[in-house]
């Protein structure tokens, strides 16, 4: 015997039709009762706040030196992380007395778990798709839960503003000793830079050099006119006077030059005099490239001391400041409509699903009575032998 069926559309529409009064007073019931059951759970009202945290981060302003006041995903993640700690649901379980509210008895460890588990469950906080954040607390009473959000808001600034007290402290201290730092090191640029000029006697590159190149070129276009007089009065056999002058004027012209190259000694037949001059090519040649080196450091030191100190300002402006931590988007209303239960969606629920058990159930029964067990049992037991 086959005892196999092949349940078509029109089969199945057969099978409820036949069994249409207990398949509809199964929805009537489930309807009903759904219905009833609804009517019992009390109504919940979400009240709601968009916020961002601030900036309480190292780099308070950007590369323009432009203030930025909203925090970015670690401020936001912080945020997220002290709305999970069990720090602010004792706050908030304390501050509005939810063992009593939720009825629970918190004599015992567990009566304690279960009051933390169920305000978790009606608060909720989350990023939304505008990079901020948003805060929702469910109650029985809309003017409660306004006032939990209200709560919930000061008390994740409080701990917003206690977690990122050390860090500012850290910013300032990293300021003050950057600053120190630089005054320390601009103070031994500069006495390194004094140093050098006594001893090279160079005060202002640029000038000097320009005076050194000027002088040097003069001397030598003079000894070198001198020369050229002296070689024509011997030529010409001229007076004894105006040699012995020009032989003086050449003398005094190669000494200059000498002094300007750095050799400090005069020869003078027997006799040696030294001289001393400022004005040492040599001597500007040796120290020019340090002095420049410190100048330029003691500039930029000078700049970077700026620089922090212009940034240390705007950081104590706003990190010490009264600002608030938390910068609300949309502030907090009482809500006048209920967000839970949906009594519609519930009924509508437990039709389609008392529909679905039902027609599963007379598809079943419609397949059992079908069946001849009697015939089925002897085939087993023919099997057997």
């Amino acid at each position: 015997m086959d005892n196999s069926k092949n349940y078509s559309l029109l089969h199945i529409v057969g099978t409820a039709y036949r069994w249409r009064k207990q398949l509809l007073i199964l929805i009537l019931t489930a309807a009903i009762g759904s219905a009833a059951i609804s009517l019992l759970l009390p109504n919940y009202y979400t009240a709601i706040a968009v916020f961002v945290p601030t900036n309480e981060e190292q780099k308070l302003f950007d590369s323009g030196g432009n203030l930025s006041l909203y925090g970015g995903d670690d401020a936001i993640n912080r945020v997220l992380v002290f709305s999970e700690s069990s720090e602010f649901t004792q706050f908030m379980v304390d501050s509005f007395k939810l063992a009593e509210r939720y009825d629970i008895d918190v004599s015992t460890p567990k009566g304690q778990y279960q009051v933390a588990k169920q305000f978790k469950k009606l608060c909720d906080v989350q990023r939304n798709k505008f990079s901020g954040l948003d805060l929702s607390i469910q109650d029985k009473d809309p003017v409660q839960s306004a006032l939990m959000v209200k709560a919930a808001l000061n008390k994740i600034e409080d701990l917003y503003r206690s977690a990122t007290a050390p860090n500012k402290e850290m910013i300032k201290a990293t300021y003050e000793k950057s600053i120190q730092d630089r005054l320390g090191d601009l103070k031994e640029a500069s006495d390194t830079l004094a140093k050098l000029r006594r001893q090279y006697n160079i005060y202002d590159v640029g000038k000097q050099s320009e005076a050194l190149s000027s002088m040097l070129t003069s001397t030598e276009s003079k000894l070198i006119s001198q020369q050229a007089r002296l070689f024509s009065y011997i030529k010409n056999k001229g007076h004894k006077d105006s040699i012995i002058v020009t032989k003086a004027r050449i003398a005094g012209a190669e000494q200059r030059l000498s002094m300007l190259r750095g050799e400090e000694t005069f020869i003078w037949g027997r006799d040696s005099i030294k001289y001393e001059t400022s004005m040492n090519i040599y001597a500007f040649n040796k120290g020019r490239d340090q002095i420049i080196f410190f100048e330029d450091k003691r500039a930029n030191l000078n700049d970077e001391i700026s620089f922090f100190n212009e940034q240390f300002a705007k950081f104590k402006a706003h990190a010490y400041s009264n600002v608030a931590s938390i910068i609300l988007l949309e502030p907090v209303e009482v809500p006048n409509i209920k967000s839970y239960p949906i009594r519609s969606l519930i009924v509508i629920g437990s039709v389609l699903l008392a529909t679905f058990l039902g027609m599963a159930g007379i598809l079943f029964m419609d397949i059992y009575n079908k069946i001849n067990w009697k015939e089925v049992l002897h085939e087993k037991s023919t099997d057997r032998s």
